[in-house]
C-alpha cells in the first residue's frame, strides 16, 4: 500500500466514531404545566417571578398584570392557573400583561412543573394541589 493509502484507512479506522446526539425527551402528556409566576388569587397582577422559569427567561416582572392568555382574558389568578392547566407541558402560549399601562406580549414555552415548585417559598401553598 501506498503512504497515502495508509494514511486514509488509518484514519478511518481509528476515528472516533460521531454518533447522532439523541434529542431531549419530550414532556410527558400527563405532567402538569408551568410558567413560573405567583400572583395574588383575587387579581391577576403577578407577585413574584420565578427567573429560572419561562416566564422569567420571557422578561415578566413582578407586578405586571395579565391580561391576557391566548384567547382567554382572565379576571384573578385562578382562571389565570385553570387556562394554563388545559395546555400540556412544551406548548407555546402567548401572555400579555400591562405594565405601567403599557401593553406587552410574550410568547412562553410551558415547562413540566418541578417537584419543588410550590415549596421555593416557605409558607406558601401550591397554586394548584398536586394531586388534582
Amino acid at each position: 500500500m501506498s503512504g497515502l493509502t495508509t494514511y486514509l484507512f488509518g484514519w478511518i479506522a481509528f476515528s472516533p466514531v460521531l454518533a447522532p446526539i439523541p434529542p431531549a425527551p419530550l414532556p410527558s402528556p400527563l405532567e402538569k404545566p408551568a410558567v413560573g409566576i405567583r400572583a395574588d388569587t383575587g387579581t391577576c397582577v403577578v407577585t413574584e417571578v420565578y427567573p429560572d422559569m419561562p416566564a422569567g427567561k420571557a422578561g415578566i416582572r413582578a407586578n405586571d398584570r395579565i391580561v391576557r392568555i391566548g384567547s382567554f382574558h382572565p379576571t384573578d389568578f385562578n382562571q389565570v392557573v385553570s387556562q394554563i392547566t388545559t395546555y400540556r407541558p412544551g406548548a407555546m402560549i402567548e401572555l400579555e400583561v400591562d405594565r405601567n399601562g403599557e401593553r406587552k406580549v410574550f410568547k412562553l414555552k410551558l415547562v413540566p412543573r418541578p417537584a419543588d415548585y410550590g415549596s421555593r417559598i416557605p409558607g406558601y401553598p401550591l397554586p394548584i394541589n398536586p394531586d388534582d
